[in-house]
């Protein structure tokens, strides 16, 4: 008796589970205040974007390495490189600060 009784408990959970879902929505392009702009150079980073602050490494490809930046006004540029080719990245991130 109790066996059909945690059964069909089971079986209603399983039912609400599957009613309550709903298809997620396609994610959208973030639309933040940070820009990315295109590199000014394939061989060298700009003087203009300050001294170097911080290396960080691509969890996802070891291959890139982010060079975090700090501009005279406090601006931070992040500009990525491939340590593997010796490149630098088509796009700079640019973060303002307030």
């Amino acid at each position: 008796m109790v066996r059909k009784h945690v059964v069909a408990l089971c079986i209603l959970a399983l039912f609400l589970a599957t009613v309550s879902c709903t298809k997620l929505g396609q994610p959208t392009k973030p639309m933040g205040p940070l820009t990315y702009e295109t590199a000014k150079f394939t061989d060298a980073i700009p003087q203009v974007y300050g001294s170097l602050i911080g290396v960080t490494e691509n969890s996802a490809d070891p291959r890139w390495v982010r060079l975090w930046f700090q501009r005279s006004d406090g601006t931070i540029a992040v500009v990525f490189v491939n340590v593997q080719e010796g490149k630098i990245g088509e796009k700079a991130l640019t973060i303002p600060r307030k």
